[in-house]
């Protein structure tokens, strides 16, 4: 299973959307809009990580609420 951190959990539930595709989809969508460096590193590697997943365990994955350290 696909490890990601607290930060990149929170970006996706941001931009989560009803499948993997949409939710990548989404990121994807934002990165011209990010202006921080560290928030489009952020947004690329949770692209990388969903990418590997499948669309059973993405859903299996508790995008709907963030988490903090």
């Amino acid at each position: 299973m696909v490890e990601f951190t607290v930060s990149e959990i929170n970006f996706i539930c941001i931009y989560a959307g009803e499948t993997k595709e949409e939710t990548i989809a989404n990121i994807m969508d934002s990165i011209p809009n990010l202006y921080e460096k560290e928030l489009v590193e952020i947004a690329e590697q949770s692209i990388i990580k969903l990418d590997t997943l499948t669309e059973s365990e993405f859903t299996e994955m508790n995008f709907t609420e963030s988490f903090t350290d």
